[in-house]
């Protein structure tokens, strides 16, 4: 009961048809996207299925109310409530089916909130989906992209780093016209990628926004469709997810966002993003048989991609000591062969989103806290921010994991 209660207390410390899709006058507009081929070194390439066996989603817009979590309930909006939050929610779905779907206090289930590094996830499975149609390679220099690279450092720097935080950029704090409103995306990515690197790509992973700021401008160069649409039209739209989008760097929502944060600035749902993580468990179907990502690009992104690289930098939310790392996600757990087993892209206002694959269960815990609320009682005192309740780690998976009764894994993840 001690161990219930604890865990009660630092979850709250912790927490259709695609459109079409635009391209650029450089690419072949007859490419046929189910059958594209899918390019990791700009030269290899394996062809993805055209369509697979459909499935019933378990995502709904009806509380599930479980009875094994009812003691969470009290905990939690009492915690809510110290630390003057106005509400959370959670959904929880185990073999396929819908087991816990609550908001609690002034939150309903149609709640939107900022997602924070959420996104990163978001952006990874939208580049993905130019990967698999060969429009983009993984380990090619982004110099094949961004011409005015050429023979620079920063040329040098692949996909693949960039969404693995190991490109080597400098922090997106010291360049003013990322957080730019009036900015373009593309325009300042130029400027971020002319500033001298902190360290040769590949070397180093250093959380940050500044990767995934310039993967989301060469996601725009190629197809030439602003990269809030693009996201919209790839990733959003064909997965249902309607109040789901990336907002201008400021925080509004303009007709044309111009300036977004690839790697932080979506909102989301506790719905929408479920049925993100849906498709993600699916190996990258949707309910009605389309594919929308290749089984390649979902293992691309559940793989460790930063084996050689050393840690620069803790994130923020989460314990010095970080899990690895694949393309937009943690690998919070994994098997002794390296097999990711819990996977997450937690965000620091609390958001939390995880895939435990060897339960078959997804969860998305939703609250936001902007930093300024603070509870006591967090019995990881090596967490940054300890007493605030957007700290995060596995602590949500690890409840919802021994009140349903699931194994944990032996071990959390290897040495790395």
């Amino acid at each position: 009961m001690i161990r219930v209660l604890r865990a009660f207390v630092v979850l709250l410390l912790v927490t259709g048809t695609a459109c079409g899709r635009g391209r650029n006058n450089t690419v072949d507009s007859t490419t046929n996207p189910t059958a594209a081929p899918v390019a990791t070194d700009g030269g290899s390439t394996v062809s993805p299925a055209e369509s697979s066996a459909g499935y019933e989603s378990a995502i709904t817009d009806e509380v599930v109310d479980n009875p094994t979590f009812d003691d969470f309930e009290s905990q939690i909006t009492g915690l809510i409530k110290r630390a003057g939050l106005p509400g959370a929610s959670l959904l929880v779905v185990q073999h396929g089916e819908l087991i816990e779907q609550e908001a609690w206090l002034d939150y309903s289930l149609d709640t939107v909130v900022p997602i924070a590094s959420g996104s990163k996830w978001l952006t990874a499975a939208t580049i993905m989906t130019l990967v698999d149609e060969g429009l983009i390679a993984l380990d090619a220099p982004i110099s094949t992209y961004v011409a005015q690279a050429a023979g620079t450092r920063a040329g040098e720097i692949t996909m693949r780093q960039l969404l693995s935080l190991t490109s080597g950029l400098v922090s997106d704090d010291d360049v003013p016209c990322v957080s730019d409103p009036e900015a373009e995306l593309v325009e300042c990515a130029r400027t971020l990628a002319s500033i001298p690197l902190t360290e040769a790509p590949g070397k180093v992973f250093r959380y940050g926004g500044q990767h995934m700021y310039l993967a989301g401008a060469i996601a725009e160069l190629v197809t030439g469709v602003p990269y809030a649409d693009l996201f919209r039209q790839r990733i959003a739209e064909p997965l249902g997810m309607d109040k789901t989008y990336f907002v201008q760097v400021d925080g509004s929502r303009y007709t044309d966002v111009t300036n977004t944060a690839p790697a932080g600035a979506a909102v989301s749902t506790l719905g929408d993003y479920g049925r993100f993580l849906e498709m993600i468990v699916h190996d990258g179907v949707l309910p009605d048989g389309t594919r929308l990502l290749s089984s390649q690009a979902i293992a691309e992104m559940q793989t460790n991609q930063i084996t050689e690289a050393r840690y620069g930098n803790a994130a923020p939310f989460r314990v010095a000591d970080e899990s690895p790392y694949g393309l937009g996600e943690w690998l919070d757990w994994t098997a002794p062969d390296g097999t990711a087993l819990v996977l997450s892209s937690d965000g620091s206002l609390g958001f939390r989103p995880w895939i435990d694959k060897q339960n078959d269960l997804f969860g998305v815990y939703l609250v936001r806290d902007d930093g300024s609320a603070a509870v006591d009682g967090n019995p990881d005192p090596d967490a940054d921010d300890a007493n605030q309740v957007y700290v995060s780690g596995n602590w949500i998976y690890e409840l919802v994991a021994e009140a349903l009764g699931n194994p944990l894994p032996a071990v959390k993840y290897p040495d790395h």
